[in-house]
């Protein structure tokens, strides 16, 4: 048999899609080649890919879901969440004593994580309840002290997420749905309990932001009136923060605002000057006022049936919870991620790491942090270290997002507005997953607190298990069981009318 030699009139151009294998011997031959990213729907799950044909093909259902996520999204665009007062955590949240809250899905504590537990311990010690680490240790140990997720009392705190009686909280309402959301101050870097550490120096500046800071924020508060918190979010995007990761701008910008008020409130000068220092040093300040208006954002639009709109991603280093808000009060719950994707400090790996931890991930719900990543070129190193991979990460979410935030603009985008609305049928057909811009806090020591920063992936499985959810619910024939990570919190009546 005679091998014959095929020649071609133009110049061969290949279009190839899926492996991309196929490709490069192409391209070593060098021919031209455009690549499609293409894999089956569902990674070619068979019961995950009937449900999502079976969605599709029921136009009545179609028309229910669309009408549902765009009720969600108005309610979001529509959301102005304000400070409008500082009180402790007792009287603002009606936190019974002895309850401490903790951030992430519910978790008994011999399960949870080195830091969580490090820093419920300091928490006791702080409200004296405990004079010392063993006397604490007894406490918790024989029921004395009852830990909630913060989410059953409308808080939210970032990374441990701990929040106790005495503690000063923002109060935050969402002036168009009149809900309230809570969050303590942001406590800075170092020993710290949202970082895992409790010494002499965490219980000293405790009691610093409880009797001296706090105070003067109320009354900066009442001389100011109310903050609106996505008024300075939308600035601080525009001056290289992503509103998770990076607050620098948005603190300064705080600190511009509430200063002077401060200071025509009659608070001493020195006070001032101790508040302006600590803020200035601490930036991730503006974290927590951010974390309180997302929350009464996104739970003004919670609990909208025939929405597949994410409202909620929390962890505590052990657990991921994700809320639908399709699914109401139920949440799915599945192992958090390992923080293999961070950049570590000098000395520490993986290995010295706890699990993906904190409330803060909601942030990428509503269309910041990592939804937001391309206003903060100096987290690129994150993602990969340029401006064009955030850019790329930004393009792939607008896969997985059913529309964009209206106030929330990318300036090395050409202001192009970020992607929001995370919908699970797009997550499980792509097998795209919202990443998280996060710290790393150590597992067992209990005085390193950080090791490390970077990115989280949420767990494409609790998205699965979020569609077996809704699909029994809409009465879709599926051979998948009902999810066996499903929990229920009972939402407590807070003190506020």
């Amino acid at each position: 048999m005679t091998n014959k030699v095929i020649k071609f009139h133009d110049d061969l151009k290949v279009i190839n899609i899926g492996l991309e294998g196929f490709a490069q011997d192409i391209k070593q031959q060098d021919v031209k080649v455009v690549e499609v990213d293409w894999r089956p729907p569902a990674d070619g799950q068979e019961n995950l890919i009937e449900i999502l044909k079976n969605i599709n093909y029921n136009q009545d259902l179609v028309e229910r879901i669309n009408s549902a996520n765009k009720m969600v999204i108005e309610r979001i665009q529509n959301s102005n969440p304000q400070v409008i007062d500082i009180l402790p955590a007792g009287e603002a949240m009606k936190l019974p004593m002895h309850t401490i809250l903790h951030s992430g899905p519910p978790i008994s504590w011999d399960r949870m994580c080195g830091p969580q537990k490090r820093a419920v311990l300091g928490a006791i010690q702080f409200e004296g309840w405990a004079k010392n680490l063993n006397e604490a240790i007894k406490l918790v140990e024989k029921g004395k002290v009852i830990l909630h997720p913060c989410h059953k009392y409308n808080g939210i705190g970032p990374m441990t997420g701990i929040i106790s009686p005495s503690m000063p909280v923002l109060v935050t309402r969402n002036e168009p749905y009149g809900n309230y959301g809570f969050s303590t101050f942001n406590e800075g870097r170092g020993n710290t309990l949202w970082f895992g550490v409790c010494d002499k120096e965490t219980l000293e500046r405790l009691k610093w932001i409880r009797d001296t800071l706090g105070p003067a924020m109320k009354a900066a508060v009442k001389k100011h009136g109310p903050i609106n918190v996505f008024d300075i979010v939308e600035q601080g995007l525009q001056m290289g923060d992503e509103c998770h990761a990076r607050h620098v701008a948005s603190t300064a910008l705080l600190i511009k605002q509430l200063i002077p008020a401060m200071l025509e409130a009659g608070v001493q000068g020195d006070t001032v000057a101790s508040i302006i220092h600590f803020m200035n040093e601490n930036s991730h300040f503006f974290l927590n006022f951010t974390l309180s208006a997302v929350k009464v954002t996104m739970d003004s639009a919670h609990n909208i049936p025939f929405s597949t709109i994410v409202t909620g991603m929390s962890r505590n280093g052990v657990d991921f919870m994700l809320r639908v808000a399709g699914l109401g009060e139920t949440c799915i719950v599945d192992p958090v991620s390992d923080m293999d994707k961070a950049v570590y400090y000098t000395d520490f790996t993986v290995q010295d790491a706890a699990g993906d931890i904190g409330d803060s991930a909601i942030v990428e719900t509503c269309g910041l942090g990592g939804m937001a990543i391309a206003s903060a070129p100096s987290v690129a190193p994150f993602v990969g270290g340029k401006l064009s991979d955030e850019i790329e990460l930004i393009q792939k979410l607008n896969s997985i997002t059913v529309a964009m935030h209206d106030r929330f603009k990318m300036p090395s985008m050409d202001m192009e507005n970020t992607p929001l609305g995370i919908d699970i049928l797009r997550v499980v057909e792509t097998r795209i997953v919202p990443f998280i811009t996060t710290g790393v806090l150590h597992e067992t020591s209990p005085t390193v607190g950080q090791i490390g920063t970077g990115i989280a992936n949420a767990p494409v499985t609790l998205f699965d298990q979020a569609l077996v959810a809704l699909a029994k619910e809409w009465n879709i024939k599926t051979q998948l069981p009902y999810p066996a990570s499903i929990i229920q919190i009972e939402k407590e009546k807070v003190g506020l009318p």
